[in-house]
This record gives structure tokens, C-alpha cells and sequence, in this order.
């Protein structure tokens, strides 16, 4: 009689300690306690490379490209000066966060004098495409990180907060003392107080299907 084989399936870790994960997986941190890179657990794991989980989506990818090409032709370039890829913030001790794209007053920014580091001036406004960072992991849910994130980046000077949900096709819209708002990207949207954009619209006039 043939003796029965049992494999033993190597179990997977899930479970990381804080000094096992590498300062280059930390998205973002809020009161010194990281948020990492959604996906984080495979690169750990050896599933996949730190720049597959760090990069854009082809969505994200072409929504970022609407929006900074409308930008880049519609802006007072005198006045503004838009920025995109993941530009860093240092909010204040221990509070660390990005964003994908941000509008400075150019005056502003002119006169900043760079140090290699994290911005320490708010910009004016800050256009955030999905969440990337690993909200479960942070213990929260994406809405209340969503808040979270959205209120450090008002408190910080932002006058104006701006989300792009690609599965939802929706756009979160936060103001310092007013109500935030939730509308649909067929929607006009007011960027700056004074430029009009329309996402459902630049996608159909650039030719492009999400």
C-alpha cells in the first residue's frame, strides 16, 4: 500500500511589525504612526516590486493627465503654478502627507527658499485622485481617512480640498467653514474660485472612455 503524502502549505505572513517594514513603504503619517502603500503586504511577501504598488493605475494615470493639461492651458501662469507627482507636505511634527496635484500662489512659491525637504507653505489647492494609501492596516476606513486627510490638509492653509473617485465617478469638494460637498464629475466643478472644469467633458473631448 502506497503511503499517503501530506503537504504542508507554507503559511503566509500577514503580519508585520513596525521595524520589519521598510521606511520606503510609509505612504504618509499622522501623529508619527505610519500609513503605508495600499499593497504593502505583497511587496513584504515578494508578490510584487515597491514601484508596482507606488505607481498610478492607467485610470488614475489618464484622470491626473486630464487634469493637469487643463490646468497647464487654462491657469494664469502669472499668478499659478500647478504641480503634480505625489508632491510632499510637512504638515507639522509627526504629520507627513502627499498629494497628487497642487496649485501654488506663484508669488508664493517664488519667494520659498527650497531645502530638499517636504513643503512647509499650504498651496491654494490640492486635487487628490483615489486613496493609495492602506487604510485597514491604519485601522480606519477610506471615508474617515478621506476626512482625516482632508481636515490636516485644511488646517495646514489649503483653501481648497478636491477628490476624484474613479469607480464612483465622483468628486468630494472641501472649502475651509463651509459645508463639503459630494457631486458627479459630469458636473461642473469650480477650481481657484475662478476656472470651470468638467471631467465627464475633458475625457469626451480628449477621447478618452473610463
Amino acid at each position: 500500500m502506497t503511503p499517503t503524502v501530506i503537504e504542508k502549505h507554507k503559511k503566509i505572513k500577514t503580519r508585520f511589525s513596525k521595524k520589519d517594514i521598510p521606511k520606503s513603504l510609509i505612504y504618509e503619517e499622522y501623529a508619527g504612526k505610519p500609513l503605508y502603500y495600499r499593497g504593502f503586504k505583497e511587496v513584504m511577501i515578494g508578490l510584487k516590486t515597491f514601484e508596482q504598488i507606488m505607481g498610478q493605475s492607467d485610470t488614475q494615470a489618464i484622470i491626473h493627465g486630464i487634469i493637469m493639461n487643463f490646468l497647464i492651458k487654462n491657469i494664469d501662469e502669472q499668478a499659478f503654478f500647478a504641480i503634480g507627482n505625489e508632491t510632499g507636505f510637512h504638515l507639522s511634527k509627526k504629520n507627513n502627507v502627499s498629494s497628487d496635484i497642487v496649485i501654488y500662489d506663484k508669488q508664493i512659491l517664488q519667494n520659498h527658499q527650497t531645502q530638499d525637504k517636504y513643503f512647509e507653505i499650504p498651496p491654494l489647492s490640492i486635487i487628490e485622485i483615489d486613496i493609495q494609501g492602506d487604510t485597514s492596516e491604519f485601522g480606519i476606513s477610506e471615508l474617515d481617512y478621506y476626512s482625516m486627510k482632508t481636515k490636516a490638509l485644511l488646517d495646514f492653509g489649503a483653501k481648497e480640498v478636491l477628490w476624484f473617485f474613479s469607480k464612483t465617478k465622483q468628486i468630494f469638494v472641501a472649502k475651509p467653514e463651509q459645508n463639503w460637498l459630494i457631486m458627479d464629475w459630469n458636473n461642473d466643478l469650480c477650481i481657484l474660485e475662478n476656472y470651470t472644469f468638467n471631467m465627464g467633458k475633458e475625457l469626451i473631448k480628449s477621447g478618452w472612455k473610463l
